[in-house]
């Protein structure tokens, strides 16, 4: 029985792309965000959303951000926007089950 390699396949979305690209964490780049807490980006209420976008608000690589964010399908509040794998989302998901909507009545 002969013994056939296997071809490591690298399926991990966005990881090569991330290495190509400025990240927060490079000093040359005046990122608004370096040093803050990272738990800060992914809020649990609107409250907590605002104070995430503020601090992208005055940041000068807010476009290039989000740019980057997108193309990997991030999660978090990026280039001051809330997204979902990628897409943007207008307010923070309620987590839970939904909350029950009484029937509409038969016309």
């Amino acid at each position: 029985m002969s013994t056939t390699p296997t071809k490591s396949v690298l399926t991990s979305h966005g990881v090569t792309i991330a290495f190509d690209h400025p990240m927060p964490s490079v000093p040359a780049q005046e990122w608004a965000c370096a040093g803050s807490d990272p738990e800060l980006f992914f809020p649990a209420d609107d409250t907590a959303l605002a104070a995430a976008v503020a601090v992208c608000a005055a940041c000068p690589l807010r476009s290039t951000c989000l740019s980057l964010a997108t193309a990997r399908s991030e999660s978090g509040v990026w280039g001051g926007v809330l997204l979902e794998s990628g897409r943007p989302l207008d307010r923070v998901p309620v987590r839970g089950r939904p909350s029950k909507k009484p029937a509409r009545a038969a016309a």
